[in-house]
Formats: structure tokens, C-alpha cells, sequence
């Protein structure tokens, strides 16, 4: 596992831990929000995971091929996110559409802290 793959991951579970907290004390249906957020993380490692496999791919192609592929595998990880948005939607006893979606941008913003995570916390503790 590379350094930059370990720093996302790291990233989307504290970011799922800081939204899970903030969310807790703003919301009444606590059960149904950290579910959704549970949802969200999983489908944001999920889609970290698929991205690296796609880009390691994509080296061993030629440029041509490697374009075509990792258009082909972004608009499989959009279709994914749009699942787990419908059954966040279709489920919505169970999953909170708002937990899923904040779940999901930790992915987003683990990969702007990446840097700064590599720099003063991943590389300190592997």
C-alpha cells in the first residue's frame, strides 16, 4: 500500500469522525445519521481503493488505452456514489441521505489535507 493511499484512508475515517461528532449534537435521529455516515465512509474507501487500482492500471497502458480507461473506471465511481445515494434515498429509515453524502466528501476532503497528513501524521505513525 502506498503512502499516498494510506494517507486518504486515514483522512476519510478522521473526517468521518469529525462529521459523525458535529452531526451527533445537531441531529435528533442519531442511530439513522451515523448509519448514513457509516454508508458514506465505506463507499468513499471504497472509491479511494478502486482509484489507486485504476491509476497502477493505467501506468502499464498506453496513453491512449490509459485515457480511455480511467474515463471508463470515473464514471463506474460516479455510478457507485449514485447508488448510495438512491438507497440512502430508498432506505431513508434506516440512512441518512445528509450522513451519506458527508460521508462520501470525506474522500474529498482527505484528499485536500493529504499533504498536511502525510507531513505531520502518517509518516510519524508508519
Amino acid at each position: 500500500m502506498n503512502d499516498t493511499l494510506k494517507d486518504l484512508l486515514f483522512g476519510i475515517v478522521i473526517s468521518a469522525v469529525i462529521v459523525s461528532i458535529i452531526g451527533m449534537m445537531l441531529t435528533d435521529n442519531k442511530v439513522t445519521y451515523l448509519l448514513g455516515v457509516l454508508l458514506g465512509t465505506v463507499i468513499a474507501i471504497m472509491l479511494v481503493i478502486h482509484l489507486n487500482a485504476t491509476i497502477s492500471k493505467a501506468l502499464d497502458m498506453t496513453a491512449e488505452g490509459a485515457t480511455r480507461y480511467t474515463k471508463k473506471m470515473a464514471i463506474l465511481r460516479i455510478i457507485i456514489m449514485g447508488c448510495a445515494v438512491v438507497i440512502a434515498l430508498t432506505f431513508s429509515e434506516v440512512f441518512s441521505l445528509v450522513g451519506t453524502i458527508l460521508g462520501i466528501l470525506g474522500l474529498k476532503f482527505s484528499a485536500y489535507l493529504q499533504p498536511l497528513t502525510n507531513k505531520f501524521i502518517t509518516k510519524k505513525i508508519f
